[in-house]
């Protein structure tokens, strides 16, 4: 789901309701524990001690959102309608000893962004009012130019109405809970059984009720060619954290490797197509490409049947 404000993420209790009404479900009668962000994980502000907890977490966050035989994920896309009483807020967060942080500073913000009402300055940020929505969307677009506000380390609606594939996290968090399922089309015989033993992975908990997700993944894809397609919707995502980006990229990667050799690792081989030579007992031996059924292609050499010497997996 997508944080409805940088201060509290269900702040129309919408979020809250529906996963209340899953867990009444048939769908979600069966579970026992809830892992939300919000109140699963320490927020700001955090002490040192609960920041290296914090960041310990993000580092597993895709085995808690992927994996096959202890979680399921319930998913929210649609975004809350936004309040009326939070129209015009922005949130422009700003540097210590940057020129912004204190009261001081109103000024400047205002010679900068335009007319506002009810500015308030908090530990690190100010929040101020313009009198309409469209005023505040215009000033946040002003503040996104090249030097627009020194000092500020990003400008922001409060209440974010940003799309759920929009968003950096959710984009994440969407493909780390199906990358295990989009492999098992490769290994029909582990997906035969697991699917014969699990519960629903995905779950849709908005609109008209719960309902099992659709697999959005297309057939003939390949996981290659997939694995760059959410590399692609990661980093054209928006993230209000600085910084954030990067990290989730190498979250994603690290975590489509680990589930990749785990798949490997089941004994099931991935059919494929060989192209190359071959030595007098039939066998794959010397230069040749295999190119497996899930899209990923060993161009190098080969001995007795096996991959030996040099190549190149992509």
């Amino acid at each position: 789901y997508g944080w409805a404000s940088p201060d509290h993420p269900d702040v129309t209790g919408e979020y809250l309701a529906n996963v209340r009404r899953f867990l009444r479900h048939p769908l979600g009668e069966h579970v026992t524990a809830l892992f939300w962000d919000f109140s699963s994980l320490p927020q700001k502000p955090r002490t040192a001690a609960e920041d290296e907890f914090f960041y310990q977490a993000l580092k597993v966050m895709g085995d808690v959102y992927a994996s096959l035989f202890g979680t399921i994920v319930i998913r929210h896309r649609s975004v809350p309608a936004r309040p009326a009483e939070l129209d015009g807020e922005v949130v422009i967060l700003v540097e210590k000893g940057g020129g912004l942080d204190g009261a001081g500073a109103e000024a400047e913000l205002r010679s900068a962004l335009g007319a506002f009402e009810n500015p308030r300055y908090e530990e690190g940020r100010w929040r101020v009012r313009f009198p309409t929505h469209a005023a505040a969307e215009e000033a946040v677009e002003a503040a996104a130019a090249a030097g627009a506000l020194p000092g500020a380390i990003a400008v922001f609606l409060f209440y974010n109405g940003r799309p759920y594939l929009a968003r950096g996290w959710t984009t994440f968090e969407s493909a780390v809970s199906t990358e295990a399922l989009a492999r098992l089309a490769y290994f029909p015989g582990l997906g035969k059984l697991l699917e014969e033993r699990l519960t629903p992975k995905v779950v849709e908990i908005d609109g008209a009720g719960p309902r099992v997700a659709e697999m959005e993944d297309r057939a003939d894809e390949g996981m290659g060619p997939r694995n760059k397609r959410v590399i692609a919707a990661i980093e054209a995502a928006s993230f209000t954290g600085k910084g954030d980006k990067p990290v989730v990229v190498q979250l994603y990667r690290e975590y489509a490797t680990k589930v990749n050799n785990a798949m490997a690792g089941s004994g099931e081989v991935v059919k494929g197509e060989y192209e190359g030579e071959y030595n007098a007992a039939g066998e794959r031996e010397g230069r040749g490409v295999f190119r497996l059924a899930n899209g990923d292609v060993y161009d190098g050499e080969w001995k007795a049947g096996k991959k030996e010497g040099r190549g190149v997996m992509r």
